[in-house]
């Protein structure tokens, strides 16, 4: 199957929110907003091409972080998404999924989590198991990522700005409902290499740009029924689906993020 080549543009911001108990426990709620464009490599034979896709991402992560010392904790999120093409009704682009991980304070230098991540994909259940590193490496030199989800290793000269690799590995799916299309999905599966710097623009806000390339990156474009018995990374069970458009290659791209956090109190 000939693959196409497409250049994608997105743009995301991320609010951060932590509520501190007398006890030292946590309720955090983190809201992400993220969209991507890209063209659609539609099969010579479709007579009612969806040309382009326009995806839009609303995810909602709140739940409760529970301290049972000062050294470990336990990390319960439900993780509520909207995932379509502004075309789609609400009741068909809902997801929900959740995120339990336990962890552990090394060192004041090293942070570890491990746990199980869940979605409710559109193709069907998503498992991953997923590693949480939080370490300065030195005094400027820090990594810190959901393994094997996103990752970063940085330097940060000074608090209002870092730079540095970073890498992510994502599976994700998008109702759409366009002419022809009423009731189809979008698979959307990268990983991407990039050079980042975070910027810090005004207090509690940051601007933070990547510009890289997608080693692997496809948007695999399947009707509803099209379903899997179990997805996990690099690997589905019983995946016999039909998919409505062609491959798509590794191509460059720049992404722009816009974050604010409260502080901690």
């Amino acid at each position: 199957m000939n693959k196409g080549k497409n250049y994608e543009s997105s743009l995301a911001a991320n609010m951060s929110v932590p509520l501190v108990f007398k006890d030292s426990s946590v309720w955090i709620t983190i809201a992400d907003y993220q969209s991507f464009s890209i063209n659609n490599n539609y099969l010579q034979s479709d007579s009612a091409p969806v040309k382009r896709f326009d995806l839009h991402a609303f995810i909602i992560r709140t739940g409760y972080v529970h301290k049972f010392n000062s050294n470990e904790a336990l990390q319960i999120l439900v993780i509520p998404r909207v995932m379509t093409d502004f075309n789609a009704p609400f009741s068909n682009s809902f997801q929900l999924g959740g995120m339990i991980t336990y962890e552990k304070i090394k060192s004041k230098d090293l942070t570890w989590r491990a746990g199980l991540l869940y979605n409710q994909e559109f193709f069907g259940p998503y498992l991953t198991p997923v590693l949480y590193l939080d370490w300065n490496i030195s005094q400027k030199l820090k990594f810190t990522g959901l393994l094997p989800v996103y990752g970063k290793l940085y330097l940060q000269p000074k608090e209002s700005f870092s730079y540095g690799l970073h890498f992510i590995g994502l599976t994700t799916s998008y109702r759409i409902n366009e002419n022809a299309y009423e009731n189809y999905y979008v698979e959307r599966n990268s990983i991407d290499f990039s050079l980042f710097a975070n910027m810090q623009l005004w207090k509690n806000i940051f601007l933070e740009s990547r510009v890289g390339y997608s080693v692997a990156k496809d948007y695999a474009l399947y009707s509803e029924d099209q379903k899997v018995s179990l997805g996990l990374p690099l690997v589905y069970i019983g995946d016999d689906r039909t998919r409505s458009n062609r491959e798509y290659n590794g191509s460059p791209f720049v992404h722009l993020r816009l974050l604010y956090s409260v502080p901690v109190k």
